[in-house]
């Protein structure tokens, strides 16, 4: 059985699901798991809600797939900005690869200027202009002053010089090295909670807060990857719980129901600049279109997904349990006297270091065969959390899932430490 992306692969062999329901799903072979992956977390609600399964179906009967608008795309775009009313202007895609390019694209049009800062350890899709220090396990340069490793072969030598990364959750030599590239960037793409790559450690608000004040001095498009945190971690966004809103934003994973969708907004007079009806006869229209963008399925998807989102208490929910399951997996980990929860709301990452990690530097020094021959162990019993991303907590998750998890993780630390 061959795999069709990287993240569904790991040694010795993944395991090939058949199907899934709420919190678990089920393996070819039989076998039930509790599912802490969740689709990387796009299944906010879990697998196969019904109301999801309910607004596909209804969907699938009526329009699938047209190179069209359709009433959906608008309705769910004033939905989103409702919720977060800086979106002032939204614009729908499928990937959250997809949406992280167009941003920066958006940026270069508006500004005029090619240049981009990331920071080290963020993770923002697989486009060759993001596949630098995020993902790779070496890191060059000082931890100050990080210098472009490529995370991929085939990648062009010259994207380096096109690249400004910086040190996360380093306020003042962010801070310093955005001012003296001023110049040159266009924008600074940022993880307000660095995901996959990142080991789900969060943006300290005061970092944040620095990064969003130098970019305004100088016109720099600050653009938040927010493809895993959209939805999952408050329906504001996070400009709710840093208190810093970007320019422009991009959306993903949950807001798609399980589906793909992805969406990339923010600033009114932004995005008019490249997709107004003046943008052409100024030179700075941009090309964005694919066959499947506003794909109709997907948008009911995301649609049931808000409206459970408003009926119930899903945020309230996961939320508790994340923070349940962070405080009672670090008790584990602590009567073994080795390794460090990280994480934020229902994100949360295992690392087998000395203290809970604060960027990518901090999560390579960790013990990796250790933490595979954990996660593959947790698989073995029962979990699905393998060593391919951070866990996510779900809607259809409950205490007893937690209490499982954490029996599990007893156990397996007991049998390697």
């Amino acid at each position: 059985m061959g795999v069709s992306g990287a993240a569904k692969f790991y040694e010795p062999y993944p395991v090939a699901l058949a199907s899934g329901q709420g919190g678990r799903v089920t393996d070819v072979d039989g076998n039930e798991y509790i599912d802490f992956l969740m689709g990387a977390g796009s299944s906010l609600l879990g697998h196969c809600h019904p109301a999801v399964v309910a607004a596909v179906r209804d969907q699938a009967g009526r329009l699938a797939t047209v190179l069209a608008p359709t009433p959906l795309e608008a309705r769910y775009a004033e939905r989103l900005r409702d919720l977060m009313p800086y979106l002032e202007r939204v614009r729908f895609a499928n990937t959250g690869s997809e949406a992280v390019r167009t941003a920066l694209r958006v940026a270069r049009a508006v500004t005029g200027k090619t240049r981009y800062a990331k920071f080290e350890g963020n993770f923002h899709g697989s486009d060759d202009y993001f596949l630098v220090s995020g993902g790779s396990r070496r890191v060059a340069g000082d931890p100050d002053r990080p210098m472009p490793v490529f995370d991929s072969a085939g990648v062009p030598d010259r994207i380096a010089e096109e690249v400004l990364v910086l040190p996360y959750n380093d306020a003042e030599n962010a801070v310093s090295l955005i001012s003296d590239n001023a110049s040159e960037l266009a924008a600074v793409v940022m993880e307000p909670v660095a995901f996959s790559t990142g080991g789900a450690v969060a943006a300290d608000r005061d970092f944040a807060r620095a990064v969003r004040r130098i970019t305004a001095r100088h016109d720099i498009v600050l653009i938040f990857d927010e493809v895993v945190t959209c939805l999952r971690l408050g329906t504001g966004g996070a400009p709710g719980y840093l208190g810093v809103t970007p320019d422009l934003s991009c959306l993903g994973k949950a807001i798609g129901g399980g589906l793909p969708l992805s969406a990339v907004g923010g600033r009114a007079d932004i995005m008019e600049e490249v997709l107004g009806p003046e943008s052409i006869a100024r030179g700075t229209r941009i090309f964005h279109s694919g066959t499947f963008t506003g794909n109709p399925l997907s948008l009911a998807a995301g649609m049931a997904v808000l409206d459970v989102l408003e009926a119930e208490p899903v945020l309230a929910h996961v939320d508790h349990l994340g923070g349940q399951l962070l405080a009672i997996l670090q008790e584990v980990l602590d009567s073994h006297r080795m390794g460090q929860m990280a994480g934020f709301g229902s994100i949360f990452q295992l690392h087998f270091t000395d203290a809970p990690p604060r960027n990518r530097r901090d999560v390579l020094a960790g013990d990796h065969d250790l933490l595979a021959a954990v996660l593959l162990g947790l698989c073995a019993h029962g979990i699905l959390w393998p060593p391919v991303h951070p866990g996510v907590v779900a809607y259809g998750h409950t205490e007893a899932d937690i209490e499982l998890l954490a029996v599990a993780l007893d156990t397996v630390v007991g049998m390697v430490s």
